[in-house]
């Protein structure tokens, strides 16, 4: 069965993602042609064409007349995003009409159900790059104060630290939610097992049968993990992850598919990398930000005076 529109366009728009994060794409750079990916998405070319189109819309990829399709430059990617961010506001307001919202009092409902309360949160994880990566996006996105705690710290403890014990929120990875859930039902605190790269990640699956994919990382125990992550993947051979101040950097050919963690690209003072490489926005999965919204408007409609 062939592939849907919206499906097609989905997938085209995270490669490109993912491809500017990974360093295989640049601004400006070539995209696949129509027929290219018809070919290896068996879908219909128009059906390519219309999504191609529906992403120049977004300002994503630009087509060329006779010469073909592109990463857009910076400046398109970026544009004026006031046209979409006004069609996206009149359909939260409709939708809140709906609902008995009047669009005037939006504001305001919406600062009650996530500014509330001073809430916590403690991210038990087992590596310095995730307790780095974890924590910012938790405050920066959500406005959730953070503490990161060692999973391997609490392990063969009979008590559970004091400063667990007044947070709000548990937050770990699916490596490590069987574990903590024990400790999230012992202290009746909610868990939220986070989810992270889902859609670079894919793209990363999708490159390794092809050629050798690297990981940058800060800590030797993310290395070892995102090696068991990979680990049944074909060609799972092909993964690289060099540790920042233990390897040599220079090794990473120049057009190599590279991640680099957020608390290595920190660290990094000096290096092509970091024009080569761009930043990810977020690391959460969308389902995962669901979660922790839906924790956040939970949290604030329902504490108590003394907390406001």
């Amino acid at each position: 069965m062939s592939l849907r529109r919206a499906e097609i366009t989905e997938i085209i728009r995270q490669r490109v993602f993912s491809g500017l994060h990974l360093g295989i794409l640049r601004h400006r750079g070539r995209l696949p042609s129509v027929r290219e990916l018809s070919r290896e998405l068996g879908a219909n070319p128009r059906v390519i064409l219309a999504a191609y189109h529906s992403l120049e819309r977004e300002g994503l990829v630009e087509l060329k007349t006779r010469s073909g399709i592109f990463v857009a430059s910076p400046e398109a990617s970026m544009g004026d995003p006031t046209p979409r961010r006004t069609d996206w506001m009149v359909d939260v307001l409709i939708e809140g009409l709906q609902h008995g919202l009047i669009p005037r009092a939006l504001s305001q409902q919406v600062a009650q159900c996530l500014d509330a309360v001073d809430l916590q949160a403690a991210v038990l994880e087992c590596n310095a790059d995730q307790l780095y990566s974890v924590p910012e996006e938790l405050e920066r996105d959500f406005g959730i104060r953070t503490i990161g705690v060692e999973i391997e710290a609490l392990r063969g403890r009979k008590e559970v630290p004091a400063e667990l014990r007044e947070v709000d929120l548990l937050v770990t990875t699916g490596f490590h939610q069987s574990e903590v859930r024990e400790m999230a039902q012992r202290l009746g605190t909610p868990l939220i097992g986070v989810t992270m790269c889902t859609d670079l990640f894919t793209e990363v699956g999708r490159l390794l049968p092809l050629e050798p994919v690297y990981f940058i990382v800060s800590d030797p125990r993310f290395a070892a993990k995102l090696h068991r992550l990979f680990a049944s993947t074909t060609g799972a051979a092909n993964l690289r992850t060099l540790v920042f101040e233990s390897d040599d950097l220079s090794q990473v050919p120049d057009d190599a598919p590279t991640y680099l963690t957020r608390l290595t690209r920190r660290r990094l003072k000096e290096s092509s990398l970091l024009s080569r490489v761009l930043p990810e926005d977020r690391v959460f999965s969308a389902e995962s930000a669901r979660q922790i919204l839906s924790f956040l408007i939970r949290a604030n409609s329902s504490a108590p005076a003394s907390r406001r």
